[in-house]
């Protein structure tokens, strides 16, 4: 191998190691950010696929909502580490996915969701509880859960193969003209949610761990020249 040709080969792996340490907190941290701080690449398209399938039954893209999302993310982390739908509550009544843990009382309060929809209203005011009051509207959620890593092709498909499901996604039934204004989603580990509201909100999210581009490009044309 040449002189020339070691200098290249040592620039081309400078360049692989400088895009892989500019990357690797995203790929790392985009499933586990703070709750609220953005969307994960799946979160992301989890967004896409829903708002294609809307706009496919004549329906208008959600607004991507920050307030929605940050309870969103909370719950599938409250889902996966503390199990709240695995217990029992009212009158014996199983606890299903909508229910919360007491994991953080300063967020939440911790409720059993039960087939009687008993605990209904405690479960829509969670916005209004995890916001802290900023978001006034009520939630409404549906959840998804898988033994393995969950996707956004597989929630979605999901929830598309259960009527009451994709009744609040496509506005049906008791949803027809709900004209749902904001959204938030939350996925991680096994199980997906996604809360549409009945408010607007002016805050939204940007995905995790974007790089501008800007600032990429001059930075690779440096280290291969």
């Amino acid at each position: 191998m040449s002189r020339e040709t070691k200098k290249e080969s040592a620039r081309f792996f400078a360049c692989i190691v400088f895009i892989f340490c500019l990357f690797y907190p995203s790929f790392v941290f985009s499933n586990s950010a703070t709750p609220g701080s953005c969307l994960s690449p799946e979160e992301a398209r989890l967004v896409q696929l829903i708002n294609q399938y809307r706009v496919a039954h004549g329906l208008q893209p959600v607004p991507v909502s920050y307030s929605l999302t940050m309870v969103a993310q909370w719950h599938v982390q409250d889902l996966n580490f503390n199990r709240p739908d695995t217990g029992t509550g009212y009158q014996g009544q199983s606890c299903n996915m909508h229910s919360w843990s007491d994991w953080h009382p300063e967020l939440w309060n911790g409720m059993c969701y039960t087939p009687d929809h008993h605990e209904a209203r405690e479960m829509w005011d969670k916005p209004k509880q995890i916001s802290q009051g900023v978001y006034q509207g009520t939630g409404y959620e549906i959840a998804y859960s898988t033994s393995g890593q969950v996707t956004a092709e597989a929630a979605l498909a999901g929830w598309q193969n259960s009527s009451p499901h994709n009744d609040v996604i496509l506005e049906q039934g008791i949803w027809k003209d709900a004209n749902w204004p904001a959204m938030g989603v939350g996925l991680y580990l096994h199980y997906a949610v996604v809360w549409f509201g009945d408010q607007a909100d002016s805050r939204s999210l940007t995905g995790c761990g974007s790089v501008d581009n800007k600032i990429l490009i001059p930075v690779m044309q440096l280290l291969l020249h």
